[in-house]
């Protein structure tokens, strides 16, 4: 009896991790393993005073493919507040750093994939910005905030390099910031 169940066990398993490996091939390779980008962008949020207010984020972002169109993103952003805060008769330009991890979805990362990729990315991290934090009896401060986001755009690959353009949202405690974004994106590996 126990001759038969190894008879059935041990064949089974060399099907199933024949076929799990063979379908873990890719078939088309992808396109990039790493790639890093380097993104500016310009838009607008709401100031404190709930007034319209210019942002112009930069971004530097690196990615790894995890698996399939899936990869992890690490970035850092830097918002320039184009509005100056003036609050306690002092002026504040409530600008704010982020450093985030997100997970990023390209719908075309293969080689024999057409030279524009479209992709959207969601993301989440911790930042800070001045004047952010409201001080009871005293003037506002910089503040540690939680932040998230979310992009959706495209590559235009050009061989190693490509034309980034996206559009963007990011939290923020002062003047959470939808933007247009136009950047470059490099093959690492």
């Amino acid at each position: 009896m126990r001759a038969v169940r190894w008879a059935v066990v041990v064949p089974t398993l060399v099907v199933v991790c024949a076929a799990a490996s063979a379908r873990g091939e890719p078939r088309d390779p992808p396109r990039w393993r790493w790639r890093a980008s380097l993104l500016q962008g310009f838009g607008g949020g709401r100031a404190a005073d709930d007034s319209l207010a210019a942002r112009f984020p930069t971004t530097l972002d690196v990615g790894a493919r995890i698996w399939g169109p899936l990869s992890l993103a690490a970035s850092v952003t830097g918002t320039l507040a184009g509005e100056l805060d003036t609050s306690c008769g002092q002026g504040v330009r409530p600008s704010a750093i982020a450093g985030a991890l997100g997970l990023r979805a390209d719908l075309a990362n293969g080689r024999s994939a057409p030279w524009l990729d479209p992709w959207v990315e969601a993301h989440g991290g911790v930042g800070a910005q001045a004047g952010a934090r409201a001080q009871p009896g005293g003037c506002p401060r910089a503040a540690t905030f939680g932040t998230a986001g979310a992009r959706a755009g495209f590559d235009a690959w050009l061989g190693r390099g490509a034309v980034t353009v996206a559009v963007a949202f990011d939290y923020l405690p002062l003047g959470a910031t939808v933007s247009f974004v136009l950047g470059a994106s490099f093959i690492v590996f």
